[in-house]
């Protein structure tokens, strides 16, 4: 078998461990914390600490994927090698769409900033995020790593200073039954699988297999250690979001005028920037920095051309597919797209994407049976598809509330493009003959070599 990317293998443990903390910490609990209590009111604290439990479980077989058969583009790799080339360019397409979410963190960013320095144009800023860390990591995946694992440090110092402050200012008595569960517990879980997207995000550390010293044992420990951590960081700072001002005042809002409450003026400023405007940048930067690595491996089995695929001879970066993705972050800005629509649209589809590895999973032990039985994280295999199969259904019924949520303009365009997507995977023909059960995980040939 062929390694699937020559990228350098620089990512110790703390380096993903750093992004895959700053791929959680960012949206979610800065800017989807105040639309989930729009949903559920003070619902939101316990929203969070099940999300973090379901976003385990369905987190599990990418897990096992990762421990098992370490590669870069991982979850592509796992859906096209186990399932089909087709179902995996289905694949491919529904993750290209998603990626509208970049748009998300730089527009928060910018949310945050204004609540500093009133009267400043928001999506200006936000262009300017999202332009900026795009050439960081056009600079690179080791300064990019870096940058972010500096950003990370500070950043949960920053959210520590608003638990510390803000606990005793919560009133507990908001967590009553009717406050939790305003319009019910369709609400409830609505706001469950929206916060998903705000626990998740450990699990992008599969794509960077190829560029990982000790993927086998980092994988799985990096993905369990970082969702446990930053659930529980999170219920701390829903309970906070909830419990200090009214809830009409935080509902749909970001935790600007919370922490302007809780915190005296230094800490609130430091919040604001170190906590707040942190989060969004390193779930930005973390970005960048995996976000390719499919479609690198696409490029390199023929479905997309190979030009596409082009690595910056000096930085070693693939610099034309990073313009793709900075063009996707940047439409939602420039037309006016709502967070709302964006946080819904965005995480509904990624919870479709992240249940075809769990699907894949299945076929693991069939498949490659002796990496299986090597594998440092493994179960037997009717606890494998038993979550599997788990993981699919909560992750399906999740999308199915958050995008069923959106008016029917969106609602219609998202099932025209997931259906396009079908056909156009369905029509595809690949340039390279590849074998099903091909995944590049062993030795040092290169993608790279291929399309500079």
């Amino acid at each position: 078998m062929q390694q699937a990317t020559n990228l350098k293998k620089v990512l110790g443990f703390t380096d993903v461990m750093g992004i895959a903390i700053g791929q959680i910490i960012g949206a979610g609990v800065m800017s989807l914390t105040g639309i989930g209590i729009q949903m559920t009111g003070s619902g939101i604290t316990p929203a969070f600490i099940l999300s973090a439990i379901i976003t385990l479980l369905t987190m599990f077989p990418i897990a096992i994927l990762g421990s098992t058969l370490p590669t870069t583009g991982g979850m592509y790799q796992y859906t096209s090698r186990l399932l089909s080339p087709k179902i995996g360019i289905f694949w491919l397409l529904l993750f290209i769409f998603l990626q509208v979410t970049l748009s998300l963190y730089a527009l928060s960013f910018a949310q945050y900033l204004e609540g500093l320095l009133p009267g400043i144009p928001v999506r200006l800023v936000a262009f300017a995020l999202l332009t900026i860390l795009f050439i960081v990591n056009i600079i690179g995946i080791k300064s990019a790593s870096i940058i972010g694992n500096l950003m990370v440090v500070i950043l949960i110092i920053a959210l520590s200073c608003f638990i510390i402050f803000g606990l005793p200012h919560v009133d507990f008595g908001v967590f009553n039954m009717h406050a939790m569960l305003p319009d019910g517990f369709t609400g409830f879980f609505t706001a469950v699988g929206l916060v998903s997207f705000a626990t998740g995000g450990a699990q992008v550390v599969a794509e960077l297999g190829g560029e990982m010293k000790n993927p086998k044992r980092d994988i799985p420990i990096v993905i369990i250690i970082a969702t446990i951590f930053v659930g529980l960081l999170y219920a701390f700072i829903a309970s906070i979001a909830v419990g200090v001002l009214p809830i009409p005042e935080v509902a749909g809002r970001p935790l600007t005028s919370v922490a302007q409450e809780v915190l005296p003026t230094p800490v609130f400023i430091f919040f604001m920037v170190g906590g707040a405007m942190f989060a969004l940048a390193t779930t930005l930067n973390s970005t960048f920095t995996w976000v390719t690595k499919s479609l690198l491996v696409a490029i390199h089995d023929g479905y997309l051309p190979k030009r596409l695929g082009s690595v910056n001879k000096r930085f070693g970066t693939p610099h034309w597919l990073l313009l793709l993705f900075y063009i996707i972050g940047a439409l939602p800005i420039i037309t006016g797209m709502s967070l709302n629509v964006v946080a819904q649209l965005g995480t509904g589809i990624s919870l479709i994407v992240f249940a075809f590895p769990a699907l894949a999973s299945t076929q693991l032990p069939k498949k490659y049976p002796d990496a299986y039985k090597q594998s440092p994280f493994k179960v037997p295999y009717p606890i494998l598809v038993t979550m599997a199969i788990i993981a699919i259904i909560v992750l399906l019924y999740q999308s199915y509330l958050l995008i069923s949520d959106l008016k029917i303009g969106y609602i219609i365009g998202t099932l025209i493009y997931i259906l396009l997507s079908a056909i156009i995977a369905q029509v595809s023909n690949k340039k390279n003959k590849i074998a099903l059960s091909d995944i590049h995980f062993n030795t040092a040939q290169s993608i790279e070599k291929s399309t500079l």
